[in-house]
């Protein structure tokens, strides 16, 4: 019993010394300062607002664009999303970068109120814009079709690769085949504004979605007015 009372007296006074004092001061250190870095480097939940699909540069929002989701991650990274609370602001609005579906928007990502790019709207019959399958985000040419004063006609491309921005509903019912829809077009040059103004007005537009092959030549096209020679 003395033995092992003087043992502990012993190990007292060794944990008593200076350098064991100071080595549980440093592990105490080490340890709140783990505790420290890990408190801050938690990631938290928030809800951000993420493309619903793929979103070029230019894409006027909608609710179909968008949804919501919530994300985990460092506070310092989600600063830096459009939260779920702001959705209803960005209808309307212009990308001003593209957004991979699933992704979420970026504050930088979505162009400031009144800074989209230029546009202009066609009014196209339906059975013309793809037959009701032309959706935001579609690249199209734009060919307009005039007929001259002896019945002949000719149709030329008026403008390529333009991005949708968004496209109208037609009404529904009988009239629906036949009803035209405005479909506005972001433009990379707005000089293009007067040619497409003159189709819209005078000629009868047809939009063709090119597929990627925007560099395949598109000729223009005559055709005489019946029984008369080309």
């Amino acid at each position: 019993m003395a033995g092992r009372t003087r043992g502990s007296a012993g190990l007292l006074r060794r944990f008593a010394q200076p350098l064991p004092l100071i080595g549980i001061a440093l592990l105490a250190v080490a340890a709140i300062g783990y505790v420290a870095v890990a408190a801050g480097s938690r990631s938290r939940s928030s809800e951000v607002v993420v493309a619903a699909r793929n979103l070029p540069a230019g894409s006027r929002l909608t609710a179909r664009d968008l949804r919501i989701v919530k994300l985990s991650a460092a506070q310092s990274l989600l600063v830096h999303f459009v939260p779920a609370s702001a959705e209803a602001s960005l209808f309307g609005r212009h990308l001003a970068a593209p957004v991979l579906a699933g992704l979420p928007l970026g504050r930088a990502s979505v162009a400031a109120t009144g800074r989209g790019p230029a546009a202009f709207t066609l009014t196209v019959s339906g059975l013309h814009a793809l037959g009701g399958n032309l959706v935001a985000g579609d690249r199209v040419s734009v060919l307009a079709t005039f007929t001259n004063q002896t019945g002949g006609a000719t149709a030329k491309v008026i403008a390529r690769n333009l991005v949708v921005l968004s496209v109208g509903q037609p009404p529904t019912g009988v009239q629906q085949a036949s009803a035209t829809v405005p479909v506005t077009v972001a433009l990379p040059n707005p000089s293009l504004a007067s040619e497409l103004a003159l189709a819209n007005s005078v000629g009868n537009i047809d939009l063709l979605r090119d597929g990627g092959n925007t560099t395949a030549a598109i000729p223009a096209a005559t055709a005489s007015a019946a029984g008369t020679s080309p």
